[in-house]
């Protein structure tokens, strides 16, 4: 009986080539994941449109920042300006007041359950 077709999961005989491969993570791909990620360095922008939004969120916090550094607003402030800055921003002037409560509201969550922001917050003073 020629052609026995196998179904899946068998794969070559025991003692065949899949058994001269090494296991574990350093057999896929060619290198420990680890390596191959120091090897791609800090990501760079690459395109005009990262530069942008960089350069517009500095616009939209310089103030903030300056009346922070100067000490003439608090950490928890400034963080409430920077807030409803972007949801003007984000949802415009014509959005309705719940939505824009909404958006603030989410803004929050996001900053207090976030424990890298968290921790810039109270290294601000706040």
């Amino acid at each position: 009986m020629a052609g026995k077709v196998s179904g899946p999961g068998s794969g070559p005989p025991v003692g065949g080539p899949a058994d001269d491969k090494p296991e574990g993570p350093a057999s896929v791909g060619g290198g420990k994941f680890a390596d191959k990620l120091a090897e791609t360095g800090a990501p760079k922008p690459t395109d005009a449109s990262a530069s942008a939004s960089v350069t517009a969120a500095r616009r939209l916090t310089a103030d903030v920042a300056a009346e922070l550094a100067a000490g003439r607003i608090d950490a928890k402030a400034a963080l409430d300006r920077v807030i409803a800055r972007v949801v003007d921003k984000q949802v415009g002037p014509g959005a309705t007041p719940a939505v824009r409560e909404a958006v603030r509201a989410a803004l929050e969550s996001a900053v207090a359950d976030d424990p890298l922001l968290g921790e810039k917050i109270k290294a601000l003073g706040g």
